[in-house]
């Protein structure tokens, strides 16, 4: 089973949006491509121990 979390990080007219591919629901907004990533980061993190910073490198 491929445990490999990929996410997207697409524009937005207020900002930048980063979601899960696997799980389009756990998403996260920032003004830069880098606060929407870090914001996602943390959700993931907070919501879940599926979830892992690790596997997305």
């Amino acid at each position: 089973m491929d445990t490999q979390l990929s996410y997207r990080i697409e524009e937005t007219m207020d900002g930048f949006l980063a979601y899960q591919l696997q799980n389009p629901s756990c998403y996260a907004y920032g003004a830069t491509e880098e606060e929407a990533r870090e914001a996602l980061y943390d959700l993931a993190h907070e919501s879940s121990e599926l979830y892992t910073w690790e596997e997305w490198n």
